[in-house]
C-alpha cells in the first residue's frame, strides 16, 4: 500500500487523472478551443469522437468556422457525452461523442464540411450515416472538401517528428497519422511518403477501410493490418527519419501524385 501510494506521487502530473476510468456522461461546455477539442465545468478536456477538424496551430483552412460552429451548438450547454472503450487519450482528455437534444456535434461537423470521419479502434458503431454525410459534403464541396488538401483519398492528420526522449532510442516514437477520407476503402499498395529532402519508402500493401486512420512509424516492427485494432506501418529505418526542428511529410499516389503534404508543426495532436 505504502508503496502505490509513493508510486503516485511522484508520477507525472495529469498521469493518474488519464488512467481514471471513472469519468463523466453529462456536463456543461465552458470552452471550445477548435472544433474537436473543448472543456467541461468538471475540467475535464475532451476530444471528440468520430471526427478530425482543421487545425489553429498552425491555422488550417476552415480551422476558425470548424471552432465556432462547435460554439454555436455546445457552448455553455448542458451536454450528453457517449464515450468510447478507451475513455481517455494519451493526453488525459475524454474521448467522447456530444449531443445536444439529441444532436449529434460530430455529424452535424461533417454536414457541414467542417470535419472529416475519423476513426481510431476499438470502436463498434455504425458510421453509414456519417458517411453519406461526408460523401454530400464532399460533392458539393462545402469547407474542407473546397481545399486541395482534401483532394485525395488520404490526408496527414497528425506529424510527431519528434519522438518523445532520444529519437535515436525511441525511433517508432516518430510518427505520422493518415486518415482515408475517400468513401472506398483504399489499398495503399506503392503509395510513397517523402522527407522535405527529397528520402522516400513505398507504403506495403494494406487495405484501410473509409474513414479509418493508419501510423506510419519510422522504425522496424511487424505491420498491423486488422482493422479491429489500430493500424499501423513500419518503415524500418534504423535511425530517425524526420528533423525535429523543421521537416514536411509529403505523400504520393501510386501514379506519383501528391495526394496530401503536411509541415512538422510541435502542436500537433491526434
Amino acid at each position: 500500500m505504502i508503496t502505490t501510494l509513493l508510486f503516485c506521487l511522484f508520477l507525472p502530473t495529469g498521469t493518474v487523472h488519464a488512467q481514471d476510468t471513472v469519468a463523466p456522461t453529462k456536463g456543461r461546455i465552458v470552452n471550445v478551443y477548435d472544433g474537436d477539442t473543448m472543456t467541461l465545468e468538471s475540467g475535464d478536456k475532451i476530444r471528440l469522437r468520430w471526427v478530425n477538424t482543421p487545425e489553429l496551430r498552425p491555422l488550417e483552412d476552415y480551422g476558425i468556422e470548424a471552432r465556432e460552429a462547435a460554439k454555436v451548438l455546445i457552448m455553455g450547454k448542458e451536454v450528453d457525452l457517449d464515450l468510447g472503450p478507451v475513455k481517455r487519450d494519451g493526453y488525459g482528455r475524454l474521448i467522447a461523442a456530444i449531443s445536444v437534444d439529441g444532436k449529434d456535434l460530430s455529424t452535424s461537423l461533417i454536414e457541414q464540411g467542417l470535419a472529416h470521419l475519423f476513426i481510431i479502434p476499438p470502436d463498434n458503431d455504425d458510421h453509414t450515416a456519417r458517411i453519406e454525410a461526408q460523401n454530400k459534403a464532399r460533392k458539393a464541396g462545402r469547407g474542407i472538401w473546397s481545399s486541395d488538401r482534401y483532394k485525395g483519398v488520404l490526408h496527414i492528420t497528425s506529424f510527431h517528428a519528434n519522438a518523445p526522449g532520444d529519437d535515436r532510442e525511441n525511433i517508432n516514437g516518430e510518427y505520422l497519422r493518415v486518415c482515408n477520407v475517400a468513401d472506398r476503402a483504399i489499398d495503399i499498395d506503392g503509395f510513397r511518403i517523402t522527407e522535405q529532402s527529397g528520402q522516400s519508402w513505398m507504403l506495403p500493401p494494406m487495405l484501410i477501410p473509409s474513414g479509418h486512420t493508419f501510423k506510419i512509424h519510422s522504425g522496424r516492427g511487424t505491420n498491423q493490418t486488422d482493422p479491429a485494432k489500430q493500424l499501423s506501418v513500419y518503415l524500418g529505418s534504423e535511425s530517425p527519419i524526420w528533423n525535429n526542428r523543421r521537416d514536411r511529410a509529403t505523400l504520393y499516389d501510386r501514379h506519383g501524385r501528391v495526394i496530401d503534404s503536411r509541415p512538422h508543426a510541435t502542436e500537433s495532436k491526434d
